[in-house]
């Protein structure tokens, strides 16, 4: 787990420094990878929602991530992952993660924050990890976010949230996003955690009142200094207006932070949530 981490710095940290010097401009500034590795299955696609939209496309599978391909209303196919219990059962309530990946947010990435993060315990601990691609390289908070309200209705229909709410978590590109995503839709979610994140823009952050009722925690690599900064403010802001807010700077970590690797103390905290 953690030689992957080590091989897959690079790659998650590039793109995000491109995003945060020059802000969001298009994808291709930003770089991307590949999707590809996954090898197609016959395990039955889930049922059409009750809108009578088409059902989600089965495209893949690897290792404990399942892929699906959906058509939203306007036309944009949307793919996504999908982590399930070890004793899954249809039509049953699970609390539900909602993973924003890292990077160029590509299908590759997913399966990076998945596998490094979320899937195992997931699966151990009962819970449901949904975590989509940003389709046609626009990421989740460039103007996909937008697409996540449909993308959770859609879904709900074969994974029922517990609560009728889900669970929101990004990793550093994915952290920004999940922090535009509950600002635009904090009726959505139980909670929010960034492994790191923090509101991207002047607006967002004079928003954050959106998330005082909200559990919200944050991590960051003592030596990723420009996102501490950015991520003390964040705190500060969200403790002045009550809200319930942990931000813990790891000592000795940068901007990946491979002692979250594995996610059980972020299953532990998750868990304290529900």
């Amino acid at each position: 787990m953690r030689d992957k981490l080590a091989l897959t710095s690079i790659i998650l940290l590039l793109p995000i420094l491109t995003v945060v010097a020059i802000g969001c401009n298009a994808a291709g500034s930003i770089g991307g990878t590949s999707n590809n590795a996954i090898s197609v299955t016959t395990t039955a696609a889930p049922t059409a929602t009750p809108e009578n939209q088409e059902p989600p496309t089965l495209i893949g599978e690897e290792g404990m991530v399942t892929y699906y391909e959906m058509t939203l209303k306007d036309g944009t196919t949307l793919q996504y992952g999908v982590v399930l219990p070890d004793s899954f059962e249809a039509g049953q309530a699970y609390p539900i993660l909602l993973a924003l990946p890292p990077g160029p947010q590509t299908q590759e990435m997913v399966a990076v924050g998945l596998d490094n993060y979320w899937a195992s315990e997931a699966s151990k601990r009962g819970w449901i990890v949904l975590s989509p691609v940003a389709p046609n390289g626009t990421l989740f908070f460039q103007g996909s976010e937008s697409l996540i309200p449909e993308f959770l209705a859609r879904t709900a229909a074969q994974y029922r949230p517990e609560g009728d709410k889900y669970h929101l978590a990004g990793v550093s590109n994915g952290g920004i996003s999940a922090f535009r995503i509950a600002l635009r839709n904090p009726e959505l979610f139980h909670s929010v955690m960034v492994l790191p994140g923090f509101p991207y823009t002047g607006e967002e952050m004079q928003n954050l009142v959106a998330l005082k009722d909200i559990p919200v925690a944050m991590f960051v690599g003592e030596s990723d200094t420009s996102w501490v900064q950015r991520m003390e403010q964040t705190e500060e802001t969200l403790t002045g207006l009550g809200g319930q807010v942990s931000l813990e700077i790891v000592p000795n970590e940068e901007h990946v932070i491979r002692s979250l690797a594995g996610g059980e103390k972020l299953f532990d905290i998750l868990d304290s949530f529900r």
